[in-house]
């Protein structure tokens, strides 16, 4: 099987998908996710929680879970990408207004080493994807950026997706890493990655 071609197949077919979301939809599944989460033990338990930033193209909102850890206390860790070395570093913000829009209009901080959080540090992961599977796969967007952090984090890993976006299984290669939980507007599904 050719991996590459695969995965390129998947992900032009899923962001069709979620693209054809209209602004209703899009609500309405991104705070069904949103709930389930703030269910999650994980969650409730976690103090330091790396988030994504929702980006565009109808990517699972995640401002609601941002503002909800602000106002609960819990220590917000976002991304900054490293492009040449397809690395996120872990960035602590108090405020949304820290972020500036970067590549492909996604909202970063800037890299301050005192605001670095190491990945040990980390009670939980969240990450984005195109596609996942009940087994953890994840699909993401084909930079590696995600791979790279979740392998070096030892804590619950999880994908916040629309029940659209699961597939039978996703295209695993040696580098791709895989999720302990994927939440989505019908379900909270626990993969035993043992």
């Amino acid at each position: 099987m050719n991996y590459a071609e695969a995965k390129k197949t998947m992900r032009i077919r899923m962001k069709a998908l979620r693209d054809d979301l209209d602004l209703c939809e899009y609500r309405k599944l991104s705070t069904a996710i949103m709930e389930r989460c703030l269910t999650l033990p994980e969650w409730q338990k976690a103090g330091a929680i790396h988030i994504y930033i929702s980006a565009v193209n109808n990517e699972v909102d995640t401002l609601g879970l941002i503002f909800g850890m602000f106002d609960s206390g819990k220590t917000v860790v976002v991304p900054k990408c490293v492009e040449k070395l397809h690395k996120l570093q872990n960035i602590f913000i108090r405020s949304l207004d820290e972020l500036t829009p970067c590549r492909f209009g996604i909202m970063e901080p800037e890299y301050t080493p005192e605001r670095e959080i190491r990945c040990d540090a980390l009670d939980l992961v969240t990450a984005p994807l195109l596609a996942f599977d009940r087994t953890g796969g994840r699909l993401g967007f084909g930079g590696g950026d995600y791979d790279s952090l979740l392998d070096e984090c030892t804590c619950p890993k999880i994908g916040l997706g629309y029940s659209f976006q699961e597939v039978d299984s996703v295209p695993v290669e040696p580098h791709d890493q895989k999720l302990d939980i994927i939440i989505t507007d019908k379900e909270i599904i626990k993969v035993n990655n043992e």
